[in-house]
């Protein structure tokens, strides 16, 4: 199991960001959590710190501008309603 630190920017029709959350998440492997969300996966996890157990990507999601190398990852997220947010991803070594 590796940690990382998922964060989620909440972004308006005017492009800035209007909130934003981190959480340190266990995954099994950078590879597949890097498949799941190509795939746009719902998977629900537990915060490895604190309260913010949440999914990694919203059912019904739609993924654009996906980038990944060995410790980073960045994607925009649209819901089912089409409101978008910014996923960050850093592996914690």
């Amino acid at each position: 199991m590796i940690k990382v630190i998922e964060t989620n920017l909440s972004i308006d029709d005017d492009n800035n960001i209007k909130d934003h959350q981190s959480r340190i998440i266990e995954i099994e492997s950078w590879e597949n959590y890097i498949d799941e969300i190509k795939e746009t996966k719902t998977v629900v996890r537990k915060a490895y710190v604190g309260s913010m157990d949440g999914t990694t990507i919203p059912k019904e999601a739609k993924i654009e501008n996906f980038t990944h190398d060995d410790f980073h990852l960045s994607c925009d997220v649209y819901n089912y309603l089409g409101c978008k947010s910014k996923k960050l991803v850093y592996v914690i070594k």
